[in-house]
């Protein structure tokens, strides 16, 4: 009977602390969760809430990737309408917006990709020369510049961690790495960042 008493008190403990922790996740869950429900129960128009939400975010991490406000902004509806068909298949391993970055980063690469081949079956150099029109020893302008030249997967690292204030954990789900292979590219990006900077600080 005693027995009996014990294992009933211990499960009553166990189903306590199962609860806290149910209720300690639902303080946690992710905003984005009942808005994609919507869309999946088939009111289209709630993803508009989400393109409210992210647009700038998303835009922010495409343009500083191709530094150009007009392809940023193609590049960006092309990302929305990417993750509207893919809704279905958001799996909530991770948040909403690490997920959306995820499509961003890719398409974003991809359009570099196709930009670099057309470059090359052009003949075309990579990059412009340096505009005469940047005479002022100011830090953002500097940056600005040099920013682009770095390589894309170096420019990601730098906009995500430094513009975007994502932890290493969340950028490494973001770019679909490990955590050691985001710390090196911030290594080497900060490098060749220190590099540039001494370049072109003396030049403009």
């Amino acid at each position: 009977m005693k027995q009996n008493s014990a294992i009933s008190a211990i499960s009553n403990i166990i189903n306590q602390k199962k609860l806290k922790i149910a209720e300690k996740r639902a303080e946690f869950t992710d905003p984005d969760i009942s808005v994609i429900q919507e869309i999946r129960d088939g009111n289209c128009e709630a993803f508009g809430a989400l393109v409210r939400r992210y647009e700038d975010f998303v835009y922010t991490l495409i343009f500083g990737l191709v530094k150009s406000a007009e392809e940023a902004s193609d590049i960006t509806q092309e990302v929305f309408l990417r993750a509207y068909r893919s809704i279905r298949r958001f799996e909530q391993r991770s948040s909403f917006r690490t997920w959306l970055y995820r499509i961003s980063y890719n398409t974003a690469m991809a359009h570099l990709s196709r930009e670099k081949k057309l470059i090359e079956r052009e003949g075309n150099a990579a990059f412009d020369p340096v505009d005469d029109s940047y005479k002022r020893h100011d830090a953002r302008i500097i940056l600005e510049k040099i920013i682009p030249k770095l390589k894309p997967e170096y420019r990601a690292v730098i906009i995500l961690h430094y513009y975007e204030d994502l932890k290493y954990e969340e950028i490494a789900e973001t770019l679909d790495c490990p955590v050691g292979t985001v710390k090196i590219r911030l290594y080497r990006a900060k490098y060749e960042l220190k590099k540039l900077w001494s370049k072109y600080a003396i030049q403009l």
